[in-house]
């Protein structure tokens, strides 16, 4: 030890150490808990670059095959800065099918990762979802996830229906086929009822909506588009508080009928005049149902089926297009401002093919909601990670709604179920391989129509389609057009030289026409009866 002072002076030299030593342990102190400090952070940062992602999965309803304006085929009229935002992070799947042309029987196709005719759900009320299919929600629910619904439930009834009955935590929304956009309280119940000399509404489906089970909410100046993404969006600020990763998935009932009611704003985004308010019916002057005109059955076929064509109709369907794309730009704002873009994975996807009743547009497809031609059952579909997946990627792989399940519990590192009908896209997202997911996809109504998609091939037993059609002029004003006729018979397509089925090759390809029948017919082995129950047309 050197001394600094003599022996005289020993007092002061204790007092002197003692300041010395204290000193020398608080720096000491310090340092360690400075390197513990850091150890910790990057302990804890570790841990959080470990994290599994969040997820949310956003379906539309019935969105035209065209209507996204990324895409080549897209009409001028369509603008959609949020979905393609969504494409330009992530890889969109040009040859992406529904399990169905319409929504429930798809919806359960989806969910499960199966197809859904195996346990009889080929058509409205039919099936439903059972108890003993294991669903996206209920995966990720034992990996940890926070699980919410939000929006539209038509999974056509079964034991399984409700969202707290097959995996999500939390519901807020409506479970039925559609909504109104608009009249969302129990005054707007009350007075139709009244106007109907205090009869049941039948199918007309205003009122509030339900949040969990059973617990009716109101919204006195709500619009479903907005109340969903403003859901959404609670989630994902709470999330980012939260250790437990969340999984939302958002139904938007946009852009199913009736899109003839909108948001009164967006009706002037989309050109149409600003509708009026009635003091009387304490409603906005849209095209709704009078009780006292017409039976709901007459008005239902007039605007939910073309029964007339509807000169703003194209405008209508755009104003609420236009809606949901701004409640997608704000969820994707929402995870940039609380830094969780980079850990959420973000599908986008439709529940099948756009239908001209409500003035979609699926160019360059053939055909539309309800029917087997590529317009019913094809859909856009988008899966985004930015951090880990490749980013402005399209692939055209045949791929399904059902490959989302197996493809999310890859991402996240989880164990794939066996029995999938669906299988991961992954490996073709990152390219390590070009073959197709699947070679093969099969559709079937349980009456009868029925196709397969293998390759570039289409084959397809039909039994014709008439319908109702429109024209639209240089305002985007539309008006009555001669019927679209679909051809019957068991029909061959090559989609890759004849995307719109326009050329039969059936008489001309006979073993391939066999061949593919065979496959359906291997197929149809595998699947259930359809379940019996009263069929009605949505």
């Amino acid at each position: 030890m050197i001394h600094f002072l003599d022996q005289t002076q020993n007092g002061c030299h204790r007092v002197f150490l003692c300041h010395l030593l204290h000193r020398v342990t608080a720096l000491t102190i310090l340092i360690a808990v400075a390197l513990f400090s850091q150890l910790i952070f990057t302990q804890s940062a570790t841990a959080k670059s470990s994290e599994k992602p969040n997820i949310i999965v956003i379906m539309a309803d019935d969105l035209g095959y065209a209507d996204l304006s990324f895409l080549s085929q897209s009409p001028a009229d369509v603008k959609t800065p949020g979905i393609d935002r969504i494409a330009s992070q992530g890889t969109y799947f040009s040859n992406a099918y529904a399990t169905s042309p319409i929504c429930s029987p798809s919806r359960c196709g989806m969910i499960t990762g199966k197809y859904q005719q195996r346990w009889g759900n080929y058509w409205y009320s039919q099936g439903g979802l059972p108890n003993d299919q294991l669903t996206i929600p209920q995966a990720l629910k034992k990996l940890g996830y926070f699980t919410q619904k939000i929006g539209k439930t038509h999974l056509n009834g079964g034991p399984a229906q409700h969202p707290l009955d097959h995996g999500f935590d939390e519901f807020l929304g409506f479970i039925h086929h559609t909504w109104d956009y608009i009249r969302l309280d129990e005054k707007d119940v009350a007075a139709y009822k009244k106007r109907n000399n205090g009869k049941g509404l039948g199918i007309l489906n205003v009122g509030p909506l339900e949040r969990n089970r059973g617990e009716s909410v109101s919204y006195e100046d709500g619009f479903t588009t907005q109340i969903f993404t403003e859901e959404a969006i609670k989630t994902i600020e709470a999330g980012s508080k939260s250790e437990k990763p969340f999984f939302i998935e958002l139904e938007y009932n946009a852009v199913h009928m009736p899109t003839y009611v909108a948001n009164p704003d967006y009706a002037i985004k989309a050109g149409y005049e600003q509708p009026k308010w009635d003091r009387d019916a304490d409603h906005w002057e849209f095209p709704f149902w009078d009780p006292q005109e017409m039976t709901w059955s007459q008005w239902h076929a007039k605007w939910g089926h073309l029964g007339e064509v509807d000169p703003l109709g194209r405008k209508r369907y755009l104003a609420n297009l236009m809606a949901m794309d701004d409640g997608i730009t704000q969820i994707l704002d929402t995870l940039d401002k609380t830094g969780q873009r980079k850990n959420t994975i973000v599908i986008f996807l439709s529940d099948n093919g756009g239908t001209i009743n409500t003035y979609s547009n699926n160019t360059p497809l053939r055909g539309y909601k309800y029917m087997f031609g590529e317009g019913g059952v094809r859909i856009p579909m988008i899966v985004s990670w930015p951090s880990k997946l490749p980013e402005q990627q399209t692939r055209s792989s045949l791929t399904s709604a059902m490959d989302l399940f197996p493809t999310l519990i890859e991402l996240i590192g989880g164990e794939v179920p066996s029995d999938l009908d669906g299988n991961s896209l992954v490996a073709n997202i990152k390219q390590q391989k070009q073959p197709q997911v699947h070679d093969h996809l099969c559709f079937a109504d349980g009456k009868g129509t029925w196709s397969v998609r293998q390759g570039e091939w289409k084959l397809i037993n039909s039994k014709g389609w008439v319908h109702s059609n429109y024209q639209l002029n240089d305002k985007n004003i539309a008006s009555p057009a001669d019927d679209i006729v679909y051809p019957t018979g068991l029909l061959l397509y090559n989609l890759k030289n004849d995307i719109k089925e326009t050329k039969d090759l059936a008489s001309s390809q006979p073993e391939r026409v066999a061949e593919m029948k065979a496959l359906y017919e291997a197929w149809q082995k595998q699947m259930g009866k359809p379940r019996s129950g009263k069929v009605k047309k949505k």
